[in-house]
């Protein structure tokens, strides 16, 4: 039998003995007697276990206080999201069950999505970008070099709590080198910046898998892939990134419209301009014609030729040459519990978890065309065009108008949107019902409420739906949080 815990009091762990002693009895003798008593004990023994553990739990919820941090980690650790380890199904209808097939079946998934979008419509403009990459590059000043002081303070600014890449190398350790060693380091970095070649081993990235929400756990498409990249390939791209930041802001290369990964842009702020945009049309009771484009894997299937080929024509060559070293001969395995898969090589996207890819995706779609009788508002990869008139007839030509001037912008750069998972709406206080819209001739589907930024739209802007999701999730937080609450703690003093 399992051994009887030692910090049960004494009265608990006597019942505990009892009902073995009579649980061994009965399934000697076989008596109803000794059967009756031992359904006692077990009643008597559950009851007074249940007494004392709830007495532990009022307890412990009378001690948590917002002083020394014990209510917010209970809070945490109720909250917290737990990702179960469900089966996975692979293409023939089996399913991966051990660490070893799931790893497997992910980096198959991935080798699938680590490629640039086929080039179904425009080979011309393909061989166009491929022929101007091979042209010499004008000659530029070599860049300012780093220095030991810049290197250090990066270190001392780096995440204690980031996951390190294949080398084991974290944060802490690195805290740890002595003044000799960021010289060292000091040195390497400065030897990219004069060969312009980026160490092939700081670009081998290890992938963990991250359930989406809301999403069926059984299919490898339903999961986020993160790059673990080694940290000292991490610093140079700090180190580097203040100066292609400095590059993009003088050129005004980022869009006014892109707030995505700005300093001083914030998500709250692009969704007050959706929605007084929204709220500006309703109240002049015109009508606002909008489409929230869904871009199918952004980031992963960037087109390496066609950033560089934009890269090329803002920065100077310094910094072009190293970003294609960065962006070539990648390669990734996928980490599953303690398993590794076989490596894959990596032909297209930008590394989820790098430092510059979002400056690189930012980049990358920077040019997307504008129009004088519509608004754009992105964040990232969420786009959402908005045209307003008084005439639901021209608003809507305004924003088909502009959807057609996309359409060889995203053939061009080999960007795909998923035209039924996009959504399209006409925001007014009428019921007049508006035209379709069309995408590379797809419709888009209507819908009576978008989700943008968080953010639940109806087309008559009451919040309805937003308010009801939200109360629908406060309610499920309280429900968990409710035992937290004890009217006896020191929190309510």
């Amino acid at each position: 039998p399992a051994r009887i815990p030692y910090n049960l009091p004494l009265y608990l762990r006597t019942l505990i003995t009892n009902k073995r002693r009579t649980r061994s009895l009965w399934q000697r003798t076989k008596y109803p007697s000794h059967k009756q008593q031992l359904n006692h004990l077990t009643n008597q023994l559950k009851k007074e276990l249940r007494k004392y553990y709830n007495k532990q739990y009022t307890e412990y919820t009378k001690s948590l206080t917002t002083e020394d941090n014990s209510l917010w980690a209970a809070t945490r650790r109720i909250l917290k999201f737990q990702p179960t380890s469900s089966p996975l199904r692979t293409t023939d209808g089996s399913w991966a069950k051990c660490d070893s097939e799931k790893a497997e079946l992910f980096a198959t998934h991935l080798s699938t999505v680590f490629i640039p979008h086929p080039d179904v419509l425009n080979s011309q403009h393909t061989q166009d970008v491929i022929r101007d990459l091979d042209i010499p590059l004008p000659l530029s000043m070599p860049p300012k070099p780093f220095t030991p002081s810049q290197v250090k303070q990066v270190i001392i600014n780096l995440n204690k709590k980031k996951s390190p890449g294949y080398d084991l190398i974290t944060a802490n350790i690195l805290l740890q080198l002595p003044k000799k060693a960021i010289v060292f380091l000091t040195t390497i970095y400065n030897s990219i910046l004069r060969t312009t070649y980026y160490p092939i081993l700081w670009k081998f990235s290890t992938v963990r898998m991250i359930p989406k929400p809301n999403k069926p756990t059984q299919l490898p498409s339903s999961y986020r892939p993160i790059s673990l990249l080694p940290l000292l390939g991490k610093i140079f791209e700090r180190l580097l990134l203040p100066r292609l930041y400095e590059i993009t802001e003088s050129l005004e290369i980022i869009p006014d419209h892109q707030f995505g990964f700005r300093s001083c842009h914030s998500t709250i702020q692009q969704a007050h301009r959706v929605v007084d945009t929204i709220a500006s049309s309703l109240e002049r009771k015109q009508y606002c014609a909008g489409v929230f484009l869904d871009v199918s894997q952004a980031f992963d299937r960037v087109w390496h030729e066609g950033l560089l080929w934009k890269l090329k024509h803002i920065l100077p060559s310094t910094y072009y040459l190293i970003l294609s070293s960065y962006l070539s001969d990648r390669f990734f395995q996928v980490l599953q519990g303690t398993t590794h898969s076989s490596i894959y090589p990596v032909l297209a996207g930008v590394p989820q978890g790098s430092v510059l890819a979002p400056l690189l995706y930012t980049i990358y779609t920077a040019d997307l065309p504008s129009n004088l009788n519509t608004s754009i508002y992105t964040f990232a990869d969420d786009t959402a065009i908005l045209s307003t008139h008084s005439d639901p007839i021209l608003a809507v030509r305004s924003l088909q108008s502009h959807l057609h001037s996309i359409e060889p912008w995203l053939e061009n750069w080999r960007i795909k949107i998923n035209p039924t998972k996009s959504k399209y709406i006409v925001f007014t206080l009428k019921r007049q019902t508006p035209p379709p819209v069309f995408l590379h001739h797809t419709p888009i589907p209507p819908a009576d409420h978008v989700r943008y930024l968080g953010m639940y739209l109806d087309k008559r802007l009451t919040w309805n739906p937003h308010t009801r999701l939200k109360r629908t999730e406060l309610n499920k937080r309280y429900k968990l949080l409710a035992r937290l609450l004890d009217k006896r703690s020191s929190f309510f003093k």
